[in-house]
């Protein structure tokens, strides 16, 4: 009896702002011929990546509000997965299923979802990736369990934006990253720039139970306004952001135009971009800080009154 090639799996984790949406990029830039789908998971309600990524002409799916691994989101996954991309796959035979998960995930439980619920007849996990950005990547592993789940869970290690460290903490990150996990491939990048192959199927999955709803120890804030923002003002909203801000990315439409925000604990980014209908935003950061997530929120709304 012939028995079908189960659709590869390619499984991107890696804290916030690390690089997943990038390499998600890269991907489809350097493998033009691939017929894949993208399962983008945000954290917070709404989908930026996913706008992101479907610009890329690439089939994208989103999963909002929560982790893919918690009781509460995966439900959805494995509906897209079973549902809309087994059917995407009957049309014409996917090269492989990429899943971006949300940086405060742990992809421990990948293993009990692909095994309880029968995910494992159609799909094959090839790949588990952790992107990470070396900068604080030390004080966020001594911080935030979920990164060393991260990179004991991965087959293959990206250290990206290797140009914003020196040679001293990329090599200490790694050396690091060796004890935690010592099988897995690291690979120094910058703006995730590396030749991608597809590995044989990975044998051993972790294998650990959805984690409950209110395990996630991070709040997150969207933020949208219809009216235009004074572009000089919010410069200096950006400078003023402080550090426990872990995250904050979007669209916003300024009175100088249209750009794309991607701020992380150790860079940022505005680049022009189309005019939006409105502006969106994404802001996190550890539940500690919740009262300094809520002040920034508020300082961004001011400006737009």
């Amino acid at each position: 009896m012939f028995n079908a090639p189960k659709i590869p799996v390619i499984l991107v984790t890696g804290f916030l702002g690390s690089g997943k949406t990038t390499f998600l990029r890269r991907l489809a830039e350097t493998h033009p011929d691939w017929h894949m789908v993208f399962l983008v998971n945000e954290f917070a309600e709404l989908s930026v990546d996913g706008d992101t990524l479907a610009a890329t002409g690439t089939a994208t799916h989103s999963v909002v509000g929560g982790s893919l691994f918690c009781e509460c989101k995966a439900g959805d996954f494995l509906r897209i997965m079973c549902e809309e991309v087994l059917i995407m796959h009957r049309e014409k035979a996917l090269d492989a299923v990429v899943i971006e998960t949300s940086g405060t995930a742990d992809p421990d439980a990948i293993g009990q979802l692909m095994l309880d619920h029968g995910l494992g007849q159609d799909f094959e996990v090839r790949r588990i990736i952790s992107i990470v950005a070396p900068k604080r990547f030390l004080k966020m592993l001594e911080n935030l369990p979920v990164i060393e789940s991260q990179i004991q869970s991965s087959d293959l290690i990206v250290i990206n934006k290797t140009d914003t460290a020196d040679d001293a903490t990329i090599e200490e990150a790694e050396s690091v990253i060796r004890i935690r996990n010592p099988n897995t491939t690291i690979i120094r990048t910058e703006q995730c720039r590396f030749t991608f192959h597809l590995s044989k199927v990975l044998t051993e999955l972790p294998n650990a139970p959805l984690s409950t709803c209110d395990a996630n120890p991070f709040s997150t804030k969207s933020v949208q306004f219809k009216k235009d923002l004074p572009h000089l003002n919010f410069l200096k909203w950006l400078d003023a952001l402080p550090s426990a801000i872990l995250r904050v990315k979007g669209h916003v439409q300024t009175n100088q135009g249209g750009f794309h925000l991607e701020c992380t604990v150790d860079s940022r980014e505005l680049t022009p971009c189309k005019n939006q209908p409105q502006s969106e935003f994404i802001l996190i950061s550890h539940d500690d800080d919740e009262p300094i997530l809520k002040q920034t929120v508020k300082q961004l709304k001011e400006l737009a009154s």
